[in-house]
């Protein structure tokens, strides 16, 4: 049904015709059918065509006609839609919220809705639970959050403390068979955060800190990730367990809960011990680590048995030393031996002009960064010529130990992807705020870190989808772009007289790649609200 406008000739004049309109077929045909002659268009009275289209609007199903001076009646307010509908397919595709549903189904609580809540608003806007509940809920529109309570928050998390494992090993598999990542290189690396308020357990412990935070108890937090930092499993310690200790955790841990063939472990020299790299040889397992100091160390600088290889695309040389039934591969980078050699100079003259101001030195032995250039000599301090000259064979060198069947270029670039897995302790710890931890059960705090490791589930899987490719991850500026630009899509409420509307703003910008890239439709432009007085119900939300 449309309007069309009919022109007449009369006495020498055009005159035009409003008439309602309805097409209708017959047969093969269309034909067009006059309901009503609303009259010559310059004879019409704008407020009779208001007034039609209001007492009409009343029968209409997707037409709300609003009053203008009417304050129960237009525009009503809005809410952030955002990557909502994004998160939600990507939580249904992982399987994860088929999972929480079977595992919640005897339950009169909504706790799968309540978990996807809290890793959305780990997504979206991070925040302690009890402001998700208070602030977050409320500001974006998703329906089916109605109705949750902050003890469904908490609820939830013991929920997912509880299925962390099973949970973990299903969504691994379900991330294999979604995006086939490379899981030839297993990146292992533990951080630690700290905690507001009061604690109790066995997880919250006084610790090393990696933020310095040495007022603070500590929970320590190990993490398994691919190449390309997809994220395999997580674990939790107390707070002062070692990083050796946590390495062999986690290797025992790989081994037994993740369908995964051959890997090569990958980690820094501080998580990995003579005992733990004898363990991983008897159990068969190929290792790429950094070289802690000693004399295989000195022995692998001083090496002149092989000759310095590029490393394509990196702007590294290798250099090898086969020992016992292992490899030393030394690591060379010119632009670090460069930073390496100006910051000596800049200690060792700051060490000279006050060794001039205080000969006895007898502070120097305190500072770490002169600590390695004097020496006692007596009860005096003086500068050690010999140790500047030796540090200089360590300019932009590092040295890797392995008993993998690589080559030693690509040793060299395995090592360099750890930087990886510190990315991923960097969004966890940053944009997803792990950190500080407020729960003080052992049990709410596993539950909070299982959110934070789902969300960044969602976030890489998200980033995979993007590129279009199996195993790539978008590039960050990229993805940054295409959140900015998903989180300002919005939904509106619009009243009329009797009806009220739910309607989506355009997405913008480069929000629709997002859609694309899983395969999805953006939600529909108009969302009716429920026919039993929507206004009223929505009016009390707001």
């Amino acid at each position: 049904m449309f309007i069309r406008t009919k022109r007449v000739h009369q006495n020498d004049r055009v005159y035009e015709y409003l008439l309602l309109v309805e097409s209708e077929r017959r047969g093969r045909r269309m034909y067009q059918r006059v309901i009503a002659n609303l009259g010559r268009a310059d004879q019409l009275d704008r407020r009779r065509i208001d007034e039609m289209i209001t007492a009409l609007g009343k029968m209409a199903k997707s037409v709300v006609p609003v009053d203008p001076y009417s304050e129960t009646a237009g525009y009503l307010g809005g809410r952030t839609l955002g990557a909502l509908p994004i998160w939600r397919r990507l939580w249904e595709q992982l399987g994860i919220g088929e999972y929480l549903r079977a595992a919640t189904s005897e339950r009169q609580a909504p706790l799968e809705m309540a978990a996807f809540a809290m890793v959305a608003a780990r997504l979206m806007e991070p925040a302690s639970k009890r402001r998700t509940f208070k602030e977050w809920l409320g500001s974006v529109y998703w329906p089916e959050f109605e109705g949750l309570s902050l003890q469904h928050l908490y609820r939830a998390l013991d929920v997912l403390a509880d299925a962390k494992d099973e949970l973990e090993k299903r969504l691994w598999n379900r991330t294999q068979e979604l995006f086939a990542p490379e899981v030839d290189l297993v990146l292992l690396d533990t951080t630690n955060s700290y905690f507001h308020g009061p604690t109790r357990g066995q997880l919250a412990q006084f610790g090393p800190s990696k933020e310095k935070r040495f007022d603070r108890r500590l929970v320590s937090i190990g993490l398994l990730a691919t190449r390309d930092a997809v994220p395999i499993g997580h674990d939790v310690y107390a707070g002062n367990t070692g990083d050796t200790v946590a390495f062999s955790a986690m290797v025992s841990s790989l081994k037994k809960r993740f369908r995964i063939g051959r890997v090569v472990l990958c980690a820094d020299r501080g998580m990995v011990s003579e005992k733990i790299l004898a363990e991983l040889r008897e159990m068969g397992m190929e290792y790429v680590v950094g070289a802690r100091p000693g004399n295989l160390v000195e022995d692998a600088i001083s090496y002149k048995g092989a000759n310095w290889k590029d490393v394509a695309g990196l702007e590294i040389r290798v250099k090898p030393m086969a020992v016992e039934g292992e490899t030393y591969v030394v690591c060379y980078n010119p632009n670090e031996a460069e930073h390496d050699r100006k910051r000596r100079q800049e200690i060792v003259s700051r060490l000279r002009q006050r060794m001039s101001e205080n000969p006895s030195g007898s502070s120097l032995l305190r500072n770490t960064s002169f600590r390695g250039y004097v020496r006692l000599k007596g009860a005096a301090v003086e500068i050690d010529e010999a140790k500047i000259q030796a540090a200089e064979r360590y300019d932009g060198k590092y040295v890797l130990r392995s008993n993998a069947t690589l080559s030693h270029e690509d040793m060299a670039r395995a090592y360099r992807q750890l930087y990886q897995i510190e990315r991923a302790f960097r969004d966890l710890k940053g944009p997803l705020e792990l950190r500080p931890i407020r729960h003080f059960t052992d049990r709410r705090i596993r539950g909070h870190v299982m959110v934070c490791f789902l969300a960044y589930a969602l976030e890489m899987a998200l980033r995979q989808a993007l590129t279009g490719e199996k195993g790539a991850v978008l590039s960050e500026g990229d993805y940054h772009e295409i959140m900015q630009d998903l989180g300002k899509t919005t939904v509106g409420t619009i009243a009329g007289e009797r009806r009220v509307y739910q309607v989506r703003s355009p997405l913008v910008g480069r929000a629709h790649e997002a859609y694309a890239a899983l395969g999805m439709r953006p939600p529909n432009k108009v969302l009716e609200a429920p026919d039993d007085d929507p206004k009223a119900s929505h009016q009390s939300e707001m």
